[in-house]
């Protein structure tokens, strides 16, 4: 499939799609219409995988530049790619403590970076909430 036509494809039926498999650049361009059709940005961990290295990160390329500096980042998409590094490095336990305190902040709701349905808080705030489901 033709990067172009992907693109139109997963933006008119993305449930047609369940594992894709591309070159960097390809994967790059899929990955942040995918997140943006998912939530957003600053929600979704990515990770990249070779026979000698793995890198984990958020899966959008470049994501809030214009809002740098600003403490109004979403971290969860971090947070949660830190998770996915633990896992594969056989810490399960580790990552699932981090996801959960992840995953009650954003359900509890009061505590939301601006990015999210009625949040206004900074990404400082929102950071030390979920510090503060760790313990």
């Amino acid at each position: 499939m033709i990067v172009d036509n992907t693109c139109m494809q997963m933006a008119s039926k993305p449930q047609q799609f369940d594992v894709m498999v591309m070159p960097n650049l390809y994967g790059n361009i899929i990955t942040n219409i995918a997140c943006g059709l998912a939530g957003g940005q600053g929600l979704f961990p990515g990770a990249n995988f070779s026979p000698t290295a793995a890198i984990f990160e958020q899966a959008t390329r470049h994501a809030a530049k214009s809002i740098g500096g600003m403490d109004v980042a979403n971290p969860s998409a971090t947070i949660l790619a830190g998770a996915m590094m633990l896992r594969y490095l056989k810490l399960n336990e580790h990552a699932s403590v981090i996801e959960t305190a992840l995953l009650n902040v954003l359900q509890d709701g009061k505590v939301l970076t601006p990015d999210l349905p009625g949040g206004k808080a900074k990404l400082s705030d929102f950071t030390k909430a979920v510090i503060a489901k760790l313990d």
